[in-house]
């Protein structure tokens, strides 16, 4: 195959950017939002896979195509990056709302030209890191650390928000609730049943709320029982779930007669700090292999 001898540099990097913000927008007009619930298990699963799988045909096949050779070089990390953090800066710029309809920009993480860019930091992260991998030398472990610490945080962020539920439980006294409300509107039996047994409320001098606490029962389907009181910042954890204390009948205050619930499951979670981990070994690994080495005496003369 014989290879055209102009050389790619930023500038392809950034043409490769504009089409992708083309492609976003067009995107965007013809399906609306990017809707993250198309990606629920098993689906995100497949998405993985096969993004995973493109990073090793783009690899394996990069001294055949003049654009997979230039995708490992410096020139597609710091365009692509570049084109990414413009649209992460517009995102921080903007007010983002929890439904943007028309107005794009005030939902950015349903953009679609904000999610192919990032798709696009992603396949060059993932090549970095396989690159650096395959060369096996110690020398290379901080950057094998941080570009897959990168790859996994992301994606598992991404992906896995598909499958990661946040759902609000209002229980009264004496009356076990297993109906809970999504973020949609849905009615969703979780799998477990709140009681409450007892509300607490405390205020400041100002009559602002300082702390409000529930005591409950969590009622699980394999007949278990588990006691405890829940506060805003302290939730209780069982399968899987972390219920948080959400609100009350503000009115009544310490008189609520009944309590809400924020119950949230995301089983993503722990890739997603696995990721965030592997960032933080990759820096320390890099300053120590960076640090000066002390001059000996030897040396000296």
């Amino acid at each position: 195959m014989e290879r055209n001898n102009h050389k790619w540099e930023f500038r392809e990097g950034f043409l490769i950017g504009g089409c992708l913000l083309a492609a976003g927008l067009a995107l965007q007009y013809i399906l609306g939002p990017v809707d993250w619930r198309w990606l629920a298990a098993p689906v995100n699963k497949i998405v993985l896979a096969l993004l995973t799988g493109l990073i090793a045909v783009i690899f394996l096949l990069r001294k055949k195509v003049q654009a997979f050779e230039w995708m490992m070089h410096s020139y597609a990390a710091v365009s692509s990056l570049a084109c990414a953090l413009a649209l992460t800066l517009v995102m921080g710029l903007t007010t983002q709302k929890p439904s943007g309809g028309l107005e794009w920009l005030s939902q950015m993480i349903r953009f679609w030209p904000f999610v192919l860019v990032w798709t696009w930091v992603l396949i060059v992260d993932g090549l970095a890191a396989l690159n650096h991998f395959l060369r096996m030398r110690a020398s290379e472990i901080p950057f094998i650390l941080n570009h897959l610490g990168v790859f996994v945080a992301i994606v598992a962020a991404t992906l896995g928000s598909a499958d990661m539920q946040q759902l609000q439980m209002q229980v009264h006294y004496g009356k076990p609730e297993n109906r809970a409300l999504s973020e949609y509107g849905e009615v969703v039996d979780p799998g477990l049943a709140i009681e409450l047994h007892e509300f607490t409320a405390e205020y400041y001098p100002d009559n602002t709320p300082k702390l409000f606490a529930s005591e409950i029962t969590i009622h699980t389907r394999d007949d278990s029982h588990l006691r405890g009181t829940v506060l805003v910042n302290k939730p209780m954890k069982v399968d899987g779930w972390k219920i948080y204390q959400a609100g009350y009948d503000q009115a009544k205050g310490s008189k609520s007669p009944y309590s809400i619930f924020l119950l949230v499951k995301d089983p993503w979670l722990p890739a997603v700090y696995a990721g965030i981990y592997m960032m933080i070994a990759g820096a320390l690994c890099l300053m120590l292999f960076m640090a000066p080495k002390p001059i000996r005496k030897e040396d000296e003369q």
